[in-house]
């Protein structure tokens, strides 16, 4: 038999004609449920859903009271199974590795056709990660001087999805201890990725790491 699950999911948006396109997109879908849209996170918790049973929120950035990274920094601290994906016209740094440290599963840009993004948001459900490619490039190229630079690290290994994540708390300062809790990992994880880290970017030391990017993210 095919598979009929369906995602809930909810969306936070607040222009009006982008979230009406959206509502119109996944009231439509065979592989989601639509469960609650707003134009701000304070709406979106007035409304009658449970977040228990919430698979997946679709969020904006720049949104009125909470940003959508405030947002995603609350929900993933108090509701961990859900998966959130920033849907932003920010496309710089700052915006991206701050997002990605919050916990978000995807990055796409608002200039993302729909049927492109729901493949997309399908594939965060399966356990994946998914980037607009403007933003992988982005990532890459911050953790991989070489693409934009000849050196010894021409054919260095990508960072994965979680060793940017814990790269970008080391750079706030972070401990060991605290990179575990707000990653939720254990301590013994965060080391092996650390290890896995210092390998990929042929370096020895947290140290070397600050001064190889001691720009913030």
């Amino acid at each position: 038999m095919p598979n009929t699950k369906k995602y809930k999911i909810a969306i936070v948006e607040d222009r009006m004609p982008v979230l009406e396109s959206l509502k119109a997109y996944f009231e439509n879908v065979t592989q989601f449920d639509l469960v609650a849209s707003a134009q701000d996170f304070d709406e979106l918790l007035s409304l009658r859903w449970k977040p228990e049973s919430l698979d997946l929120l679709l969020c904006d950035i720049g949104l009125p009271k909470k940003n959508g990274i405030e947002i995603t920094w609350f929900v993933k601290r108090k509701y961990a199974h859900i998966q959130i994906v920033m849907f932003t016209v920010f496309d710089d740094k700052d915006h991206v590795f701050q997002a990605l440290c919050a916990g978000a599963s995807g990055y796409l840009l608002k200039s993302t056709p729909l049927p492109q993004m729901h493949q997309l948001l399908v594939e965060v459900m399966k356990g994946g990660s998914v980037m607009s490619p403007q933003v992988a490039r982005l990532v890459i190229t911050h953790f991989n001087p070489a693409l934009n630079q000849k050196s010894d690290y021409k054919h260095k290994e990508q960072l994965t999805h979680r060793e940017i994540e814990i790269v970008s708390l080391l750079q706030q300062g972070y401990s060991y201890k605290k990179v575990a809790e707000t990653a939720f990992i254990s301590i013994d994880t965060v080391k092996f990725h650390i290890r896995n880290i210092y390998g990929k970017l042929q370096i020895n030391s947290r140290a070397e790491l600050m001064l190889k990017y001691n720009k913030p993210v």
